[in-house]
């Protein structure tokens, strides 16, 4: 699969857990970060793609105050020229799966991305129990961690692992972090002590198993496969994209195997997530990953180096932005003191088991 699209450009902002600066000036950082690596000027830019809302179902849902929308972007940059633009739900990469589309369709040919998140967003919770959710919140079952508590005591109850395995997964996070300048954990460790003694979310869901919501943003510049074939300037090609649907095929897809990928950003929104995905996607045999884990291969100068930057739980929650812009980094070289060397190919992943986006970046077209 070619998808005919590459980025060539990757911006940043600030990460801040407590903040008195506005969501706009932290999309606007990493928008303009995003343009200057790229070396393209706003007047070129003639496509846009945002992510319009706040997934929290009780988000304040203020354009502005917890996220950002196409219509306030495109004036906030002053982007005039635009043929194509685009908010789209869900994950980072589905921003860019829309993008490559509209690049390949001829809509437009340079496309800026950005997605930019606010730690305040989870707003207030709601009094009442709507749909589904009236047989599971008068339990305190909520959206996020009881689901998936019940999904790591299963993964602990059948693999044998235990907690002081799962920390391995937050220390290499911590790890990775300290090599990432905008990270929130950039010089803070975790000893196994401090994690087994934290306050628990929903057993075995602790403190530290849990990503830590931030305020930040990320941004891309996408053009066409061709057109940075034909400049010559560096990419980061779109190799393959899939979703929770064709989620398992994203290596064949690609036309890849787990042996082709040099380093994975995998979603960590909650810890053992990491497990799933070594191990659905082909790296370690059902109920391994633990052990694959504990032995090191996914910590900086690993043999399969995961979350480079530090994941949600080194970094903060930017909703898997920061996976999507760290993969693009590597691919690049760009990734500065966090560079793995000779990167040829990157997986990323973002969000759960079943609403999953998923892409391999190359660094030269398929």
């Amino acid at each position: 699969m070619n998808t005919g699209a590459a980025f060539t450009g990757v911006g940043y902002s600030a990460i801040d857990r407590q903040t008195d600066r506005g969501i706009v000036s932290y999309a606007r950082e990493a928008a303009l970060d995003a343009l200057r690596m790229a070396g393209v000027e706003r007047d070129l830019i003639d496509g846009y793609v945002g992510i319009g809302q706040n997934p929290n179902p009780s988000a304040i849902a203020g354009d502005g105050a917890d996220h950002v929308s196409a219509y306030l972007m495109v004036d906030t940059l002053g982007l005039t020229g635009l043929s194509w633009v685009s908010d789209v739900s869900g994950f980072a990469v589905n921003m860019a799966a829309t993008a490559a589309a509209a690049i390949a369709s001829g809509q437009c040919t340079a496309v800026l991305g950005v997605r930019a998140v606010h730690h305040g967003g989870g707003g207030a919770p709601s009094p009442e129990a709507a749909g589904t959710a009236q047989w599971t919140l008068p339990f305190g079952a909520g959206p996020g961690g009881t689901r998936f508590a019940l999904r790591m005591r299963q993964y602990l109850e059948r693999s044998g692992a235990r907690r002081e395995q799962v920390w391995q997964i937050v220390d290499a996070a911590r790890a990775h972090a300290r090599n990432n300048p905008v990270a929130y954990f950039r010089d803070r460790e975790l000893s196994l002590e401090e994690y087994l003694a934290a306050p628990m979310i929903s057993d075995p869901v602790s403190l530290y198993d849990c990503d830590l919501p931030v305020t930040g943003a990320g941004a891309f510049v996408m053009i066409s496969a061709e057109a940075a074939q034909r400049e010559g300037r560096p990419a980061a090609y779109l190799r393959a994209h899939a979703n929770w649907t064709n989620a398992d095929g994203i290596l064949d897809r690609a036309g890849l195997t787990p042996g082709d990928i040099d380093v994975c950003q995998l979603y960590d929104g909650y810890s053992f997530m990491v497990y799933e995905w070594l191990e659905r996607l082909g790296w370690c045999a059902e109920y391994t990953a633990w052990k694959f884990v504990a032995d090191g291969h996914t910590r900086p100068g690993g043999d399969l180096p995961v979350n480079t930057f530090g994941g949600a739980l080194g970094e903060g929650r930017l909703h898997g932005m920061g996976h999507l812009r760290e993969g693009i980094a590597q691919v690049l070289g760009a990734a500065g003191p966090r560079q793995v060397r000779d990167v040829e190919h990157c997986l990323v992943q973002i969000g759960p088991y079943d609403r999953s986006a998923l892409a391999v970046l190359s660094r030269e077209a398929a």
